[in-house]
């Protein structure tokens, strides 16, 4: 039996660390609900030591504030049982650290135009951390402080995501003095390893710098193993012959001992690569990345979403770690390019099987009986028309003139999709002038109205459920849903809100649905 942790069935151990255990857990809902996520809970020799709480409850907060494409989300802090755990998202991929191993194993290398765009989302996902205010517009000033290639997952759809803000800085300005070190000394700026030295978000782009440089070189710039080497003096990055020139010049500036001497931003760095990428005529692709990684892993590996493979009597919790012990990571909800969702125009409740089995076969027999009658009606008529190409009148069978008018109309209307064709045929006999012409009823009016689309906006965010549906958790693309009264469901577990939210939406127009949870 798998394991149970409020509403999340444990599934896998993925990870172990020196605050937390890392799980593949499943919530499983009413009426069929399910959702892969990844849950990160306090180690239980360290539930009652308040500092680690401090700190995992600190990762809490300032993750659930991170919502960004390159950033794994936090879906909630919950407690049961005096245990503080973290619901994440899962990915479905590899951490960088997996992928350069992997690489180093079977003796290849990343490709530089790969790994370059591979850093650029990073650095944009840290840049978006570095830049977060609070509701007052004022600046947070958050720092990763733990930029390592095991912090860096790259999903099999080609798509980054940064995690694990476990020791990660909210402070008041954009500098701050830092006590005891924490994290991984291959990666730390050289002020990191100073007690009560000043820093700031350079800090990330001195680490996101080793990083790059390891996916490049498949080795470690700095390989610092106590405290006391990697004190010692650095020369900065030295050119590397095997790598392009305008990547060394990027080494270089981001691996820089000084800080002034460094990119001012992750997001300089970020456009510096990109503009590298551009000037070197090497475009990159979503397809690239997932092309790299299916040659790397093969497709057996990428094409198996342990998420979904594992379901009703999945074994019991193991420790299944890759050979380097890096979890398969936190799962996006959503692409980088905000594409509309298009709801499927489906009534929410459906008729069972048999009833529109019923429904189908009544309308099957009643256009084959309309069809009958109408060509036994044409076979009885004592005249016809005959149209040949050489005499443009009609004619009835017995010679007589006919007349035939046929007057087609198509009205436009900008907010509708319609076509109207209304067809008359008349016959006229010189022979039996008084007679009632024979009329065609026309064909039925056919008119679909265009969907329309709505853009949620929620404070501070929700999960947006749509006929039972989840769509995901906000920020998320536009909904295309049918025109008319639609209705959302905003859920956010953290706050305790369950909100039932209906809009008007036009054919064919936009409209934007904004909710508050935090007023009643």
């Amino acid at each position: 039996m798998a394991e149970s942790l409020g509403r999340y069935k444990l599934l896998r151990l993925l990870a172990t660390g020196g605050m937390g255990e890392v799980f593949l857990a499943r919530h499983e809902g009413p009426a069929g609900f399910t959702k892969t996520v990844v849950i990160k809970r306090i180690l239980r020799h360290l539930a009652n030591d308040q500092n680690f709480i401090d700190l995992f409850l600190n990762e809490a907060r300032l993750a659930a504030q991170l919502q960004h494409p390159h950033i794994a989300q936090v879906f909630g802090l919950e407690n049961e049982g005096n245990t503080w755990f973290i619901a994440m998202e899962y990915v479905h991929g590899r951490s960088l650290r997996d992928v350069i191993g992997v690489s180093k194993d079977k003796g290849l290398k990343i490709p530089p135009r790969i790994a370059a765009r591979l850093a650029s989302q990073a650095l944009q996902g840290l840049h978006f951390a570095h830049e977060l205010m609070d509701e007052r517009g004022k600046p947070l000033g958050i720092l990763h402080r733990d930029v390592s290639p095991e912090n860096v997952l790259v999903s099999f759809s080609g798509v980054v995501k940064l995690v694990d803000f476990g020791i990660a800085r909210a402070m008041s300005g954009s500098t701050a003095r830092v006590g005891r070190p924490r994290g991984k000394l291959s990666y730390m700026a050289p002020e990191l390893t100073v007690s009560n030295a000043t820093i700031d978000r350079r800090v990330d782009v001195y680490a996101m710098g080793a990083v790059l440089a390891e996916a490049l070189t498949l080795e470690k710039a700095n390989e610092a193993k106590s405290l006391e080497a990697a004190q010692a003096p650095r020369a900065g990055w030295q050119a590397d012959p095997t790598l392009p020139r305008g990547l060394n010049d990027i080494l270089a500036r981001a691996l820089a001992p000084e800080p002034d001497a460094r990119f001012s931003s992750a997001m300089a760095m970020s456009e510096a690569l990109e503009s590298w990428l551009v000037s070197s005529a090497q475009t990159v692709v979503p397809g690239d990345v997932i092309g790299f990684l299916e040659a790397l892993y093969g497709p057996d590996v990428m094409d198996v979403n342990a998420g979904v493979a594992l379901g009703e009597g999945a074994p019991a919790i193991t420790n299944v770690l890759s050979p380097r012990g890096s979890p398969g990571g936190t799962q996006p909800l959503s692409l980088p390019s905000l594409q509309p969702v298009r709801v499927p125009h489906e009534p929410l409740l459906a008729p069972p099987d048999d009833r529109r089995q019923l429904i189908l076969s009544v309308v099957v027999g009643s256009v084959t009986a309309l069809l009958i009658g109408f060509v036994l009606l044409l076979a009885l008529w004592p005249r016809s028309v005959v149209v040949t190409p050489q005499d443009p009148t009609p004619k009835t069978a017995d010679g007589s003139l006919g007349q035939l008018a046929a007057r087609p109309t198509t009205p436009v209307d900008a907010g509708r999709e319609e076509l109207v064709v209304q067809t008359r045929v008349e016959f006229s006999d010189d022979s039996d002038a008084g007679s009632e012409p024979m009329r065609k009823p026309p064909p039925p009016i056919i008119k679909k109205a265009k969907p329309g689309r709505v853009t949620v906006r929620v404070n501070p965010y929700a999960e947006v459920l749509y006929g039972g549906r989840s769509l995901g958790t906000t920020p998320i693309p536009p909904v295309e849903v049918p025109a008319g009264t639609a209705t959302f469901v905003l859920r956010n577990d953290k706050l305790g809100v369950s909100r039932k939210v209906s809009i008007k939406v036009p054919a064919g127009g936009s409209v934007i649905l904004k909710a508050d949870l935090f007023k009643k």
